[in-house]
């Protein structure tokens, strides 16, 4: 996949999120959280000896 989209229950900035899903902005972020590779790395914590994530902490995402 080239990305994924986590958008549970927006309540009110749901519109905002609609922009962007529809081209009409550019996303940009940054993740809260490691993103694993695969559930066989968990437990997985940020200067661990085996920290090898897909996306790593606080990574920047923008278009």
């Amino acid at each position: 996949m080239d990305a994924l989209v986590a958008a549970w229950l927006p309540g009110t900035e749901g519109r905002g999120m609609t922009d962007v899903l529809f081209g009409d902005y550019g996303f940009m972020g940054k993740l809260p959280r490691t993103w694993f590779k695969s559930v066989d790395q968990l437990p997985m914590n940020v200067g661990d000896a085996h920290y090898d994530p897909l996306y790593p902490f606080w990574f920047w995402a923008y278009d």
